[in-house]
């Protein structure tokens, strides 16, 4: 028994060898639409938000 446990790490480690050969690491600079979608999802919050405050506001104080 030991002697398959002993082939069957030996086998996985060579097909982890094999594999690593086809693995790229990613990038590390950021991707440029990164910032937009930022921009992008903060200005919408706002409208959002100012979409539901301004009536509650006007109602209250108006």
């Amino acid at each position: 028994m030991a002697n398959k446990d002993k082939l069957l790490d030996r086998d996985i480690k060579e097909r982890f060898k094999y594999e690593k050969q086809f693995v790229k690491d990613p990038d590390e600079h950021k991707t440029p639409g990164k910032t937009l979608q930022i921009i992008i999802a903060v200005t919408l919050a706002v409208i959002v938000l100012g979409g539901i405050l301004y009536p509650l506001l006007t109602q209250l104080f108006g």
